[in-house]
């Protein structure tokens, strides 16, 4: 898993108020996946100098934690310890500038920005940040207003935003989801078109936004969805609506489909089944270009990740759930994030706090 905000501090002089931002940033926001903090992230063992290293390489965004010691702190012999040019806050700062990182210095305790005569020429850059205020006193507040100044960094710098589609746009989009839904309701040579009409049952294309940044894909259609003719009803769906909540978005504002999009023989999916489904749901995701794609359970995790040839396929969900894996489609760059079924839940009623803290990682693309 990649980092994608590292935190730079010094010990002597902001370590609490940087412990407590850590916590803060990973109660709902971002996981901790998401966050490296080296008392947190560096193992016993391991070489730390190449573990921040391999972080900064991997961020997006740096936050360098500032506090009233932080310019002026020494060494056991005086000497500042921002002189020395392998001081490790000083090499952190210096990477990030190299590579051309978005940096933001977090001021705490009071502290002021330093000034560009303060600081080493390698550094100097950080005294044009645009600094952010953590105060003590309001705390929650000033962190809530870094929590969107990060999702917006995030979003502009890993592209994980598009960009709303035009009236026009978004009308041409309907009309071929509803022309793709026709050819699914007449796709007699599909392997499931007998168990259909025998049973009555309803295919589903799916259903939500057709400009929707984020697209579920489940499974299978459960009997009460090939009954009424829509994805994620019943128990599974009422779970998959609380989790949306917990995210602030409504079933609307996705869209949701399954990897077979008929009923299947006895409830069991065949790779036959998923095979001739499969440029069904090609086509849904080439109209509606999501930033990210959502596989919900196994049998949607293995379609998509054989379908893109993603280097993870043939790992199971239990490995996968949670984890941000990337790809490119024609219209460019997609992420994938492979999730419990909500039907987990049903089941193993222990799984609810998993599958909630791996829902809450969808917040960036919100």
């Amino acid at each position: 898993m990649s980092v994608r905000i590292f935190i730079s501090y010094r010990r002597d002089d902001s370590e609490g108020e940087t412990g407590r931002l850590h916590d803060h940033l990973c109660n709902g926001h971002f996981s901790e996946d998401d966050l490296f903090l080296d008392v947190e992230d560096v193992g016993t063992g391991v070489n730390f100098k190449d573990a921040v290293d391999r972080a900064i390489n991997q961020c997006t965004v740096m936050l360098v934690m500032i506090g009233t010691n932080w310019e002026a702190s020494v060494d056991a012999k005086g000497a500042r310890r921002l002189d020395n040019p392998d001081d490790m806050v000083r090499h952190e700062i210096r990477s990030a500038i190299e590579q051309q990182k978005q940096i933001i210095p977090i001021l705490v305790r009071g502290a002021k920005m330093p000034k560009v005569g303060q600081l080493p020429d390698d550094i100097q850059a950080l005294a044009y940040q645009n600094a952010i205020e953590v105060r003590h006193a309001h705390f929650k507040h000033d962190v809530e207003g870094l929590v969107g100044v990060l999702r917006q960094a995030l979003t502009e710098a890993e592209g994980y935003s598009k960009t709303p589609a035009t009236a026009d746009s978004l009308r041409q989009k309907e009309n071929a989801l509803k022309e793709l839904r026709f050819r699914l309701i007449g796709a007699v040579d599909s392997p499931l078109y007998a168990y259909r009409t025998q049973n009555n049952y309803l295919p589903v294309l799916g259903e939500g936004n057709p400009d929707a940044n984020i697209v579920f894909i489940g499974e299978a259609l459960g009997k009460a969805e090939a009954e009424q003719g829509r994805p994620f009803i019943g128990p599974s769906g009422e779970v998959l609506a609380t989790m949306l909540k917990t995210i602030n978005l409504r079933r609307e504002d996705v869209f949701i489909t399954n990897a077979i999009l008929d009923r299947p023989v006895d409830n069991t999916p065949t790779p036959e089944d998923v095979a001739y489904y499969a440029p069904f749901v090609d086509e849904i995701l080439n109209i509606i270009q999501p930033r990210v794609i959502v596989p919900l359970g196994g049998t949607g995790m293995d379609y998509v990740l054989k379908k893109y040839d993603m280097p993870e396929k043939g790992k199971k969900i239990g490995q996968l759930h949670g984890q941000l894996l990337q790809t490119t489609l024609p219209y460019g760059k997609v992420f994938i994030m492979p999730l419990y079924h909500p039907a987990v839940v049903l089941y193993n009623p222990t799984q609810r706090a998993t599958l909630e803290k791996d829902f809450q990682r969808l917040k960036v693309f919100i």
